[in-house]
């Protein structure tokens, strides 16, 4: 009787390992699941705030109407950034929002229905730490999704401090704003309407498109306060008015070079009038 009960028990563990193992054998040839699709980001704007260690970015991606309705429908769907985020960057832990990692880098993130509010947008915090001698430049934060989209980074800090990019040919200097050459009117009125944004003519609107970012190995800031401005207004004052003194020597200087060559002229001009009559009796003699 216990041989039977042996043998049956080793019937039944034969089975289920035998199950097990074609479960196995069909998993790894089972086909992989389809990647997911890229969104389409149609715009988005960075907001940042001041905190005691850093920035904390306010993150408004605006969805293009296909990935909205992809969402809708409940499939998934991926924003990748334009470079990733730096080793010390953190979002906030958000329903619908999961990070993608890839070399221990956060790439982008995978978007669910959850993450998706008033039918194209989502949002999320990013905190940036900053270390204490971010003034003399460092990265910006700022998740840019890729793509040719314009994208609005508000580089108004508050209490006059705001962010300074220098990005050479990619960026232009405008009145209140900074933008890729060529950008039109019409696309940045798009892209203030579908975030929200009101812009101010401070200078601190700051429009890129994410295949700049990436072709620029990610953007360059520094924290640029009024009393580094008025440093800066100063020594180009001094070096106006240095420039004023210098010509107003030189204007005096020819002007007494002029004057000289004058009271020369008007003396030897006296000498030759006085010789003049002279000169004359001589000729009659």
């Amino acid at each position: 009787m216990d041989r039977i009960l042996v043998r049956s028990a080793a019937v039944r563990v034969f089975f289920v390992v035998l199950i097990a193992l074609l479960a196995v054998a069909a998993g790894a040839h089972a086909d992989p699941p389809p990647p997911l699709r890229e969104t389409v980001v149609s715009t988005a704007l960075f907001t940042p705030t001041r905190v005691a260690d850093g920035l904390e970015w306010h993150v408004r991606w605006v969805l293009s109407p296909e990935a909205a309705q992809d969402l809708a429908d409940g499939s998934s769907r991926v924003v990748r950034f334009a470079v990733p985020l730096g080793p010390a960057e953190t979002f906030e832990s958000t329903w619908g929002i999961t990070p993608v990692v890839e070399g221990g880098k956060v790439v982008g993130v995978v978007l669910d229905r959850a993450g998706v509010v008033d039918g194209r947008v989502v949002t999320t915090t990013l905190h940036q730490p900053i270390p204490s001698d971010h003034a003399r430049g460092g990265p910006l934060g700022a998740p840019v999704a890729v793509g040719s989209a314009l994208q609005i980074i508000d580089g108004d800090l508050g209490a006059g401090t705001r962010l300074e990019l220098d990005a050479g040919r990619v960026l232009e200097k405008r009145v209140g704003y900074m933008a890729p050459p060529g950008a039109s009117h019409a696309a940045r009125e798009e892209a203030r309407r579908l975030t929200g944004y009101e812009g101010r003519l401070s200078g601190a609107a700051i429009y890129v498109r994410g295949d700049d970012v990436k072709t620029l190995g990610g953007l360059v800031a520094t924290l640029e306060t009024p009393r580094a401005r008025g440093r800066g207004g100063v020594v180009g004052l001094a070096f106006v008015f240095g420039a004023i003194v210098l010509a107003l020597v030189a204007a005096v200087r020819r002007l007494r070079h002029d004057a000289s060559v004058e009271r020369a002229d008007a003396v030897l001009a006296a000498e030759l009038d006085a010789l003049g009559p002279m000169v004359g009796r001589g000729r009659r003699r």
